[in-house]
């Protein structure tokens, strides 16, 4: 009988022993658990973005080099995704594209977002099943998990371009070449405009901003003194200085505005998109 319970009581010992050791072993089974389940996510969202968003992002996400099916070089239609405003944010991991769209939840939900329902009147279409598109969740999660897996110390420690925007003087626009309306037009789908104020042929409509049909007229009536290419452009890089009441569905809700704040550093490192877009829209 003692031979038993001694026995028993080694039996018992190193079944504590072992489940002692599992036991402190399973933060660190758990953590290797979670980096080979992202890392598979991140290999699935690659292969996913290569076969259907690099043709608008570019291969490396910089919306720089695109190719088509055929594998031709084309224009990027697509914003840049490997961008520091995306995906590099303050303290509170808030980024810049995040404040401009006035984006109150995490940066995984807004990226997720425009994956899943994309954006209206742009050329980024619907992905998500549930609105209609061709992705299940678990597609467009790997996809976003692909894309934020970008952000890193050199991305985020990048210096960015900038350019000195002329004030609101009566010669500011001798600063700006002269722009060309056909670009501008591309410009306009591509910037997202055309996703809120429809297109200013009336082909389509405006759904969340104002009309822009007569902006060329209506432009120099809604602040005195200024003229329609002063207003535009002050609108452009300044959306909040103010607030137009011609809006589809009656006056626009705000100050913030509806429309993103962040024109001013998009076209920093272009600024003839801005002489091309006042010549598209004004017609000068």
């Amino acid at each position: 009988m003692q031979v038993k319970i001694v026995i028993g009581t080694i039996a018992f010992m190193l079944t504590m022993m072992i489940m002692g050791f599992a036991a402190l072993r399973e933060p660190t089974r758990l953590e290797e658990y979670t980096h080979a389940f992202e890392g598979r996510s991140i290999e699935n969202g690659a292969k996913i973005f290569e076969g259907n968003c690099a043709t608008c992002h570019g291969m490396n996400g910089k919306g720089e080099e695109c190719e088509n099916t055929a594998g031709e070089k084309i224009g990027c239609q697509g914003l840049p995704l490997n961008y520091q405003p995306l995906l590099c944010g303050d303290i509170s991991d808030r980024t810049a594209r995040m404040n401009a769209m006035n984006w109150a939840g995490t940066k995984d939900a807004f990226v997720e977002s425009v994956v899943a329902a994309g954006r209206g009147g742009t050329a980024m279409p619907v992905w998500s099943a549930q609105f209609g598109g061709p992705m299940r969740d678990d597609e467009i999660k790997n996809v976003v998990a692909f894309v934020l897996n970008w952000e890193n110390d050199a991305l985020c420690d990048e210096e960015l371009p900038t350019f000195d925007w002329p004030t609101l003087a009566d010669t500011f626009l001798t600063d700006f070449p002269d722009g060309d309306a056909a670009n501008g037009e591309t410009l306009y789908v591509s910037y997202g405009c055309s996703g809120c104020h429809g297109a200013p042929d009336g082909s389509i409509p405006a759904n969340v901003g104002p009309d822009l049909s007569a902006i060329a007229v209506d432009g120099g009536t809604r602040i005195e003194d200024y003229t329609a290419v002063m207003y535009v452009y002050e609108s452009i890089l300044e959306p909040n200085a103010y607030i137009a009441e011609q809006c589809p569905t009656g006056p626009c809700v705000g100050p913030p505005s509806a429309m993103p704040a962040n024109f001013a550093e998009r076209m920093s490192a272009n600024p003839q998109d801005m002489a091309d877009m006042l010549a598209y829209l004004l017609g000068q």
